[in-house]
């Protein structure tokens, strides 16, 4: 067998192999983390570009619309009969709100026989509708959507169908020509982007050499976000499935955004990272050999004479001289070997001098044996008082062996557990130092969570608002919101995460930045909520729910418009006082059912009245005893003179009262509360 590895270098091997093990689980936890994230940064991304060019397509349409809602159908007449000359005809359709002097717009008239009786611009001679659409105009139905006309050109189409007198229906095609949406939906993403077939063919885009290069990477079934590399560039690239008049596929719009500096410099903060961390470890290693070395170098040199002694030379002496546990035992073992270096010259006066000896002997490993702990001590002191053969010089010296050797061996286990002891001290150092760096991290987490809650109340005169969030933890998953959605409609909101701590904070930011941009869109609540549930289950795989209750309030009538999605019912309070909660709304939590449709109410706030949303952490907040708050014991406090209080009073004292209540029990669930008093179109009474 070989020579077996000295403590030392078992320690720095141990110490080694932990640190490669936490370096290989912090890279795998990390690739992990950067995969989540991606996938859904890729899912937000691709809903934002889905709801952008289907915003874009629908502002295009109304534009298209709008002309043909003033279209004189004496006009469309003349136009079908031809009982008029192009010029005065074109003059006429201008006048009208049509404008083809860009030559993007075209316009066709299909007569009752349903053959093309006119057109302007590029209109192909098959006409802009396929049959099964021009089948729908003429039953009456105005279409709107996307129109491809032919493998290079694709039209972004409005219809409507006119009963003219004495000829009968007549259907007008307005089309636009699809490449600027494309290119004002490039422009807004700040990348490119291409509209092409489901085969693949590239109809229109900004820059179409991107298509070519990436069209083998990119599949056009399914919409997906997908990061590919062309001409020493990285894009993130997505794919948004249109349908045309149809409703069968018309073709994929792809866009392509530059992240080259971005990913160059993730690759470079990674790299940095790695390298740091394992230059780290390595410090970490060769510093512990260095000072395992300085440390245990004497005990070495100790036991080396310990050993010779046992062979009974005392040749050997222990260099180290100090006042630390180890410089004790290089004495103590010195002392030792003097002692038997003395025994040996005075073989000869043994008899006479035995039991003196045998006293100074004993005295001294005593000494020695108190730098041991209390059990070894006991064992070493029980080893002095047994009886050994002492009959001969001989017999003495192997019961003195047999104690040093017992002695070293203890000394030396004694060390390795104290040096076992400082390891796990200085882990335990470490361990601390990184949990005073989270908790710090969790504070500016906390404080930018309630820098996003605003902060600036409206200065309108028709309505007062207030809001605070008190949340449980470092962070919390409840929020609240308003804003104006017009100059005279106030949207406001209050919601509750399932769950606490980081993952609610989470959830939290995405619902209210989802909401927020929804809802500037889809003022109606019940829609705004419909969609914003749809969004947040999709790819819910930590199944985490909000509550909610959002609603609109009309500045100028007084008119509440709300949807209750499973959350507390706020309280409704007039100015002379009277607390009353709203009535269920019905619905369900968010991110539950994806398809759930969320009935809305509405009722009427008259001048002064207030209404007041709160979340659960107020009356499911417990005191010392176990007693919860309970909805009463807030309806006695708003009970008190809630009418005669500002919107902020009200808040502070709700809180206040639910502190008191608790007694100093520790803080069960968010707090969140908020207030807001309606003053009529004509502002509070002066």
């Amino acid at each position: 067998m070989g020579r077996p590895m000295n403590l030392r270098t078992r320690i720095t091997v141990i110490v080694a192999t932990g640190f490669a093990v936490l370096l290989l689980v912090l890279g795998v936890a990390g690739i992990l983390l950067e995969m989540n994230n991606d996938r859904r940064q890729s899912d937000i991304l691709l809903n934002g570009h889905s709801v952008l060019i289907r915003e874009i397509l629908a502002v295009d349409a109304a534009a298209l619309s709008q002309p043909m809602d003033r279209l004189d159908l004496g006009l469309i007449g003349n136009i079908v009969r031809r009982t008029a000359d192009r010029s005065s005809l074109e003059a006429a359709l201008s006048d009208a709100g049509f404008d083809f002097k860009t030559g993007q717009t075209s316009l066709e008239v299909i007569g009752p026989d349903q053959e093309i009786a006119f057109t302007i611009g590029d209109v192909p001679s098959h006409g802009i509708l396929d049959a099964g659409s021009l089948d729908q105009a003429f039953r009456g139905k105005r279409l709107t959507g996307l129109r491809l006309v032919s493998g290079t050109q694709i039209f972004n189409v409005a219809t409507r169908t006119l009963n003219v007198p004495g000829m009968g229906l007549v259907v007008v095609v307005v089309g636009r020509d699809f490449s600027a949406g494309i290119r004002h939906f490039a422009a807004s993403i700040g990348g490119e982007s291409a509209f092409v077939t489901m085969r693949g063919r590239l109809v229109a885009a900004t820059q179409g050499a991107l298509w070519e290069q990436s069209k083998g990477l990119i599949s056009l079934r399914h919409a997906a976000v997908k990061s590919l590399t062309a001409d020493g560039h990285t894009y993130v690239s997505t794919v948004v499935a249109l349908e045309d008049l149809s409703g069968s596929g018309a073709g994929a719009l792809v866009s392509f955004v530059d992240i080259t500096r971005d990913k160059a410099l993730s690759v470079q903060i990674r790299n940095y990272a790695i390298a740091g961390a394992v230059t780290l470890a390595l410090l970490g290693v060769v510093s512990l050999n260095i000072v395992l070395g300085r440390s245990l170098h004497p005990l070495g040199g100790a036991i080396n004479v310990l050993e010779a002694l046992s062979r009974g030379d005392a040749s050997v002496a222990v260099t180290h001289s100090g006042r630390d546990e180890i410089g004790r035992i290089g004495s103590s073992v010195n002392m030792l070997r003097e002692s038997v270096r003395a025994l040996g010259a005075a073989r000869r006066q043994r008899q006479r001098v035995h039991k003196r000896q045998e006293a100074v002997i004993a005295k001294e490993l005593r000494a020695l044996a108190g730098a041991l702990d209390h059990e070894d001590r006991q064992d070493v002191l029980a080893l002095l008082e047994a009886e050994g053969d002492t009959s001969t010089d001989e017999g003495e010296l192997r019961r003195v062996a047999r104690l040093l050797r017992d002695l070293a061996q203890r000394i030396v286990a004694q060390h390795t557990r104290l040096a076992a002891m400082l390891l796990e001290l200085r882990e335990a150092l470490v361990t601390k130092t990184a949990f005073a760096a989270i908790q710090q991290e969790l504070e500016i987490a906390k404080q930018v969570q309630l820098a996003i809650l605003p902060k600036v109340f409206p200065k309108d005169p028709r309505v007062q608002v207030h809001g605070e969030m008190t949340p449980a933890k470092e962070v919390g998953g409840d929020f609240y919101d308003f804003y104006m959605l017009n100059d005279h409609l106030l949207g406001f909101v209050v919601a509750d995460v399932s769950g606490k701590g980081v993952p609610a904070a989470f959830f939290m930011a995405i619902a209210r930045t989802m909401l927020r941009s929804t809802s500037m869109f889809e003022p109606t609540p019940a829609e705004c909520v419909r969609r914003l549930n749809a969004m947040l289950a999709a790819e819910n795989e930590q199944m985490l729910f909000v509550t909610l209750f959002y609603g609109t309030l009309d500045l100028r009538t007084g008119l509440v418009t709300y949807v209750n999605a499973g959350h507390n019912l706020p309280y409704r309070i007039g100015r002379g006082n009277q607390v009353t909660p709203l009535s269920d709304g019905g619905g369900i939590a968010l991110a539950i059912v994806d398809d759930f449709e969320f009935p809305q109410h509405s009722f009427h706030l008259t001048a002064g009245e207030t209404l007041f949303l709160f979340t659960d952490g107020v009356t499911e907040a417990f005191d010392i005893d176990s007693n919860p708050y309970g909805e009463l014991r807030l309806e006695n406090v708003l009970a008190e003179g809630a009418a005669a209080w500002s919107v902020q009073t009200l808040c502070e004292r709700v809180r206040t009262s639910v502190h008191t209540f608790e007694r100093g029990a520790p803080q069960a669930d968010d707090i969140t509360s908020l207030a807001l008093r309606y003053w009529g179109a004509a502002g509070p009474a002066t």
